[in-house]
């Protein structure tokens, strides 16, 4: 398939069913590249043509294209749609092997990368973070608590849990970080953790291990907050690779 050639449909018509339209649009353009049968400045069929073909909608459509336009491999433009990146074929292939499809995801390596995340995040939180950032904070601490003490259901607390870390996160001003935690987490919020449903000692210490990492960013103290938030995170990874 040539430069500037508009994508065969028939390419999308079949692929995995166990995908999601947004994981299958993306396995079967990452598909194309790596295959050379997509180049550089190739043209997408529309959101329309897509979606009709896939039988979803265009806005599962429109995510997926913008989740590729986020890593830079397309280009979206209101008057000629949407062309795959003009970089070099080996760029684009490289770039496309990263994107994840959620189900490719080891949950280890969901919680190593969300791990770094965090880390540097609390770091950054407790240099950069204003009152309303702290008051936001301790809002969604109270959130979270309400969730952990009534025993909720396992992904309410996952939820709540990830709104706290996802404040601190706001507070490093840096919303790249931000959004690459919240591109990363939902696929640990949505998956199955029954280690985390045991609720023995060792989960009882979260709420506590929370109010040091919120103290540390009060505190202006970034070594401090690196090292609560390290601490925090180290438990939940322990508790993964033992599973």
């Amino acid at each position: 398939m040539g430069k500037n050639a508009i994508v065969d449909i028939e390419y999308f018509k079949e692929g995995d069913t166990e995908l999601n339209p947004e994981e299958f649009i993306l396995q079967r353009i990452r598909d194309l590249v790596h295959s050379h049968q997509l180049e550089p400045g190739a043209r997408l069929p529309s959101e329309r043509v897509l979606a009709e073909t896939l039988r979803t909608t265009r806005g599962s459509i429109r995510k997926a294209l913008q989740k590729l336009e986020f890593y830079g491999l397309v280009e979206i433009s209101p008057q000629s749609g949407t062309r795959i990146s003009s970089m070099r074929q080996e760029t684009i292939e490289e770039l496309m092997s990263s994107i994840p499809v959620s189900r490719d995801q080891k949950m280890a390596d969901l919680m190593e990368a969300r791990f770094i995340l965090d880390v540097q995040c609390a770091r950054l939180a407790a240099e950069r973070r204003t009152e309303t950032d702290l008051k936001f904070i301790d809002e969604r601490q109270h959130l979270f608590l309400e969730s952990f003490y009534t025993k909720s259901k396992t992904r309410s607390y996952l939820e709540e849990d990830y709104l706290f870390h996802l404040a601190i996160a706001n507070a490093t001003q840096n919303h790249v970080l931000v959004s690459l935690l919240s591109q990363l987490t939902p696929q640990i919020v949505t998956r199955d953790q029954p280690h985390l449903s045991q609720r023995d000692q060792d989960f009882s210490r979260i709420p506590q291990e929370h109010r040091e990492i919120i103290d540390a960013i009060k505190s202006g103290d970034p070594y401090l907050a690196e090292q609560a938030m390290t601490s925090h995170r180290n438990w939940a990874l322990k508790r993964i690779f033992k599973e």
